[in-house]
């Protein structure tokens, strides 16, 4: 059980990292858009994609383990870690947004 517990505060530490990876990534995408960087606000969210997609791999894999009946022990560092996580996508989902209206609303020319 030590081995389990160690091994989610290790993937707990892998999602924060990749979760605040993704956001700066979003909140620089942002800010690339209204200064009317379309370009580098569409590579800005690209990165931070990726970023995201890792939380993913980590997260996935104990959902799955759980899901399967494996007892997994309570952390509360996975549970703000899925906090982060859940505030990347949300994060995400308003750059994408933010992006899709700057495009259409500001001139390309400053």
């Amino acid at each position: 059980m030590k081995e389990t517990l160690e091994e989610m505060q290790r993937a707990a530490f892998q999602i924060i990292a990749y979760a605040g990876e993704a956001r700066s990534h979003y909140v620089e995408a942002m800010r690339l858009a209204r200064g009317r960087d379309f370009e580098g606000a569409k590579s800005a969210m690209a990165s931070g994609d990726k970023a995201y997609n890792q939380i993913h791999k980590v997260h996935v894999s104990f959902v799955q383990r759980e899901a399967t009946g494996e007892m997994l022990p309570f952390s509360l560092l996975l549970a703000h870690a899925e906090d982060q996580m859940l505030s990347s996508e949300t994060i995400k989902i308003m750059a994408g947004e933010f992006l899709a209206l700057c495009t259409e609303l500001l001139p390309t020319s400053k």
